[in-house]
């Protein structure tokens, strides 16, 4: 069971019980950023007293542990959820040894908003699909398409709701989103957002990183919504990752 950063505890408790529930002992490579959640499953496991060898945690980086764990002789199913780029590489581990694989892998939603909407209710699903774990998830409604004869009311209306969303500290009651995990990923999340003003796209609010003393430890971006955005651009075609 390989397991990705964005939603740790979530994408292995998909897998974990019904493996075991059927009968198999289980290897977890969960993600080198997130490995806390996988150990602290199986050290509650044990003290349960699910028997030793049942759950094992491998940590560690894709290549070389994620890459030996798939290639291993003695796995007979492998369970992935992560980028399309590493799906095809597990998809081809499987096949050279003919066993089941399982893969759930990125995408780019497309949050799709008709004239005869219930507005309110587009809006609440619009800012939560787009901005749930701060946009860093497979399935975030990222790509929102409005009907073009209520599309400037909405966005109005959007940006407002948006401009109300709290930005900070993710241990804070007050926060309503926190911050990308790394610098690496702000930074590609940037990349995109510049690529996309520069080929013409117009920023309604944020698209910037935030500086100040409340956003030192950790690395924010403010919340962000683009128009004019076009099919052409990377930031619609989904080319900034699974988890952007």
């Amino acid at each position: 069971m390989i397991v990705p950063w964005n939603f740790p505890l979530v994408c292995l408790i998909q897998k974990l019980p019904f493996a075991l529930a059927t009968g198999c002992a289980t290897v977890i490579k969960p993600s080198e950023l997130t490995s806390g959640t996988a150990l602290e499953v199986a050290r509650l496991a044990a003290k349960a007293g699910i028997p030793d060898g049942l759950i094992n945690v491998v940590t560690g980086s894709g290549d070389p542990v994620g890459k030996a764990v798939s290639l291993h002789p003695d796995v007979d199913m492998l369970s992935f959820t992560g980028s399309t780029a590493v799906g095809r590489q597990i998809a081809m581990a499987a096949a050279a040894r003919i066993i089941p694989v399982s893969l759930e892998l990125g995408g780019k939603g497309a949050n799709i908003v008709f004239e005869d909407a219930d507005i309110n209710q587009a809006l609440d699903g619009a800012l939560f699909g787009g901005m749930l774990n701060q946009g860093q998830e497979c399935c975030a409604g990222s790509r929102l398409l409005v009907h073009e004869s209520i599309a400037d009311d909405f966005l109005q209306q959007l940006v407002g709701r948006a401009a109300k969303i709290r930005v900070g500290d993710p241990l804070d009651d007050a926060t309503d989103i926190g911050p990308m995990i790394h610098a690496q990923q702000r930074g590609r999340v940037m990349s995109f957002i510049e690529g996309a003003r520069g080929a013409g796209a117009q920023t309604l609010i944020g698209g910037q990183p935030l500086a100040g003393a409340t956003y030192d430890n950790g690395h924010f971006i403010g919340m962000s919504i683009l128009d004019k955005v076009s099919p052409q651009m990377d930031i619609f075609r989904g080319k900034c990752s699974d988890r952007c």
